[in-house]
């Protein structure tokens, strides 16, 4: 085998969003971008750099292409395509405009970036497989609010810790997870956090929170402890209801509460979180439009 290259066929991870603004008599508008070195006309979108998750690259690359500072929204469906040689996925979200974006100078990157109402916008596009996401867009809510579930960090192991319980805190990976996972966290923009009065669950939001500006909310019900209340619905079962009246939110909590929560918002656990884990529940009008789950960092690569 000396002297033989294998050529590379694992995929290359990309990412992006169908950016859109609503005008003043209500038409939407989707953002386009030109990039000369292909001649094409394009969602913006880039690969993933070392070290990065999906969220982030999708806002990092949504801003460098056209100026956009944005929230991700809804999902979308994944495109698949081979690119010298190489299987190639991109992950798409939905993404509102930024009001007061500046425009884009152009580069050898992008020399134009427009918006153009819908229907103008999917003939203008070079990729079938464009206009056929920019139709999966359409075809739901375009402003969604995200209400993130997620599972505490990785703790130090109950059986080499011998205080209580609820004191146990974050083991030395499950600290090192904290800054990509709040990274990720921010793409979301979310407005409350909220947590277990658990250390290990606080001390995996407080970092988040504390560079967002925002107070952790030490919730009981949320702990592993609450469980064990007898009463016909949970407590907790409210604390969901009322963020899906809300704005977006953060809420940490542990992996024998979580499936309570998921069946509160009305979606299924589908086999839970790891440490570090969270699911993304994408609602409109109070009701779950979307559910996407994301990997604790050292699992996704990053």
């Amino acid at each position: 085998m000396d002297g033989i290259v294998t050529p590379r066929r694992d995929p290359v991870l990309a990412a992006g969003a169908v950016l859109w603004r609503a005008r003043p008599g209500g038409e939407v508008e989707l953002c386009l971008v030109h990039r000369p070195r292909y001649d094409d006309w394009s969602l913006p979108k880039g690969k993933r750099e070392p070290g990065e998750s999906l969220l982030v690259c999708a806002v990092r690359e949504v801003f460098e292409e056209t100026g956009h500072r944005v929230t991700l929204g809804r999902p979308l469906p994944q495109q698949h395509y081979p690119v010298a040689g190489r299987p190639k996925t991109v992950h798409y979200w939905l993404a509102e405009a930024d009001p007061h974006a500046a425009p884009r100078l152009p580069d050898h990157e992008v020399d134009e970036v427009v918006f153009l109402p819908a229907g103008e916008a999917v003939r203008r596009l070079t990729h079938e497989r464009d206009a056929e996401l920019v139709q999966a867009a359409l075809g739901g809510p375009l402003r969604t609010t995200a209400l993130v579930l997620l599972r505490h960090a990785k703790a130090v192991s109950r059986s080499s810790w011998s205080g209580p319980d609820v004191e146990r805190p974050l083991s030395p990976d499950g600290i090192a997870d904290l800054e990509p996972l709040g990274e990720a966290l921010a793409t979301l923009a979310p407005r409350r956090v909220l947590s277990s009065d658990a250390v290990r669950c606080a001390e995996t939001v407080r970092a988040f929170a504390r560079k967002q500006g925002l107070v952790v909310e030490l919730e009981p019900h949320l702990s592993e402890e609450s469980l064990r209340v007898t009463a016909d619905q949970h407590p907790a079962e409210e604390i969901i209801a009322s963020l899906l009246r809300n704005g977006a939110a953060v809420v940490c909590s542990h992996r024998p509460v979580l499936p309570l929560l998921f069946a509160a918002a009305g979606t299924d656990a589908d086999g839970g979180l790891e440490p570090g884990a969270f699911a993304v529940l994408h609602h409109d009008d109070g009701q779950v439009v979307a559910v996407e789950r994301h990997a604790p960092p050292r699992s996704a690569g990053l």
